[in-house]
């Protein structure tokens, strides 16, 4: 079971209920009034409600138009005629520096975690195994770093690495194992952090379960304190310092709706319709469908609806502007035949990571599944597109490799390589984490052998340096 049905599950155990906020409306809207606008990186995972039931009273109505003045650049991936170019990092960064954080916690009462945890959960009293994707996020806002799991909590560091507080700390009955990444919880104990986090300024909006209730949370971190706690089921987006925004599409179990803005009193302030036909599946299990691509890009949230073409960037709570497109042309899949039909000839996105100069992106020829990677009848197709010649270019014509070993070169000096899959984005630079464990599988990779004997000798010299319950994180500029 993957992370969103996790959060489903415990989701239906903590339902909402009237919470006085710590602040009126009035005070929480004029101290958000006086917060730098500037929203910065993306939830990392997306709780999904099949069930969900907007406010009563919707204010504004949808524009999801073209800007004339600004179309949308369409990346032509029809073009069968590849245009090979090899990604070099040293075109769009020219230094590096490392920041090293330690957990609070010792590495046996708990720890970043960058692999699926596997264990046993138990629901309602019925325990059972699972392999739950619950996988650390890094933050970055203008003074602090934010690091935290649904697991061992939420906390915040200095920008030299240095930890300074414990926000959340998810202290429920568990039990972990390090040496086997392996966890024993009951969910009706849970409490604490619940994922997804978004920053405007030096303010946070999380998610959080306190007495069995989905609460949203938007916390000051200079004051080390709550400005805000009200009811909320799911996950919520900054948009500005007035508003957040809420996905909920899904193709099957709810195909009505794409998105929702709100003010920060929880009044809604628009519905974004679905306008994706509505997949005919009549019993027997389907596919599921790819993740949504949701992430910001300087202060705009960005959003690429799960089995959509189109990139837009949310620019009001009413306002969907186009910026990308993908055109897939004879080799879209649609609906139907991608829960269906047969996708051997087709290709489907698969990753997305823009920064201010380029688009890092992935798209696979058939559907990624564990079968097809055994028979290797999917294929990856690893592309950027540069911003500044308008160009689609790919790095070779296809691979069986998957993200998650994609062995990505760095001839920035001083510079480390690193898995692509293990790369954030931001505007102007590029952040990847190191755990002990990731050191240890680089230096273990084929490729290690081919690189210079500096950045063998650094890698070593890293893995090393590591305890088990610290990470380095490089920092490309």
């Amino acid at each position: 079971m993957n992370k969103i049905l996790f959060c489903l599950a415990l989701l239906s155990l903590f339902s909402c209920r009237n919470r006085n906020p710590s602040l009126s409306d009035k005070q929480l809207l004029a101290l958000m009034n006086d917060t730098t606008q500037r929203v910065v990186e993306t939830p990392v995972s997306i709780v999904f409600d099949a069930d969900y039931t907007p406010p009563a009273g919707v204010k504004f109505t949808e524009i999801r138009s073209v800007d004339p003045a600004n179309p949308p650049v369409v990346l032509n991936i029809a073009n069968r005629n590849l245009n090979i170019k090899k990604f070099n990092l040293s075109d769009y960064y020219a230094k590096v520096r490392y920041v090293k954080l330690k957990h609070p916690k010792s590495a046996s009462e708990g720890n970043f975690i960058f692999d699926n945890v596997s264990g046993r959960v138990s629901f309602d009293e019925k325990m059972r195994w699972l392999v739950i994707s619950i996988r650390s996020l890094f933050k970055f806002t203008d003074d602090y770093i934010i690091v935290g799991n649904d697991l061992f909590g939420l906390h915040c560091y200095d920008k030299e690495g240095n930890f300074l507080y414990t926000i959340e700390s998810n202290d429920y009955p568990k039990v972990y194992d390090a040496s086997r990444n392996y966890i024993s919880l009951e969910t009706s104990d849970f409490k604490g952090y619940f994922g997804n986090v978004a920053t405007i300024g030096n303010t946070c909006l999380f998610s959080v379960v306190e007495e069995k209730q989905s609460m949203l949370c938007l916390y000051d971190l200079p004051q080390q304190k709550r400005v805000m706690t009200r009811p909320f089921e799911g996950s919520a987006l900054f948009l500005d310092n007035t508003s957040v925004a809420r996905y909920v599409y899904q193709p099957v179990r709810s195909p009505e709706n794409f998105l929702f803005t709100f003010d920060l009193k929880g009044d809604t302030l628009c519905r974004f319709p679905n306008y994706q036909p509505e997949p005919e599946i009549r019993g027997g299990s389907y596919p599921s469908p790819p993740s949504p691509v949701i992430y910001y890009h300087g202060n705009r949230l960005t959003i690429r609806q799960s089995l959509n073409d189109t990139v837009y960037r949310v620019v009001s709570p009413n306002r969907l502007l186009p910026a990308y497109v993908l055109n897939f042309g004879a080799y879209q899949a649609d609906l139907p035949t991608f829960f269906r039909g047969d996708l051997s000839e087709k290709l489907l996105p698969y990753s997305w990571k823009e920064s201010d100069r380029y688009i890092l992106f992935v798209y696979t020829q058939n559907r990624d599944t564990p079968n097809n990677r055994r028979d290797g009848s999917v294929q990856f197709f690893y592309s950027y597109y540069d911003k500044n010649s308008g160009q689609v270019y790919h790095f070779s014509e296809k691979t069986a490799i998957l993200d998650n070993e994609f062995f990505m070169e760095n001839p920035i000096p001083d510079a480390v390589p690193f898995i692509l899959s293990h790369a954030d984005i931001e505007d102007k630079q590029l952040r990847v984490c190191y755990s002990k464990k990731r050191l240890e599988d680089l230096v273990n990779h084929k490729e290690f052998a081919s690189l210079p004997p500096e950045q063998q000798n650094k890698l070593k010299t890293m893995q090393n340096e590591l305890d088990d319950n610290e990470i380095f994180i490089m920092i490309l500029e």
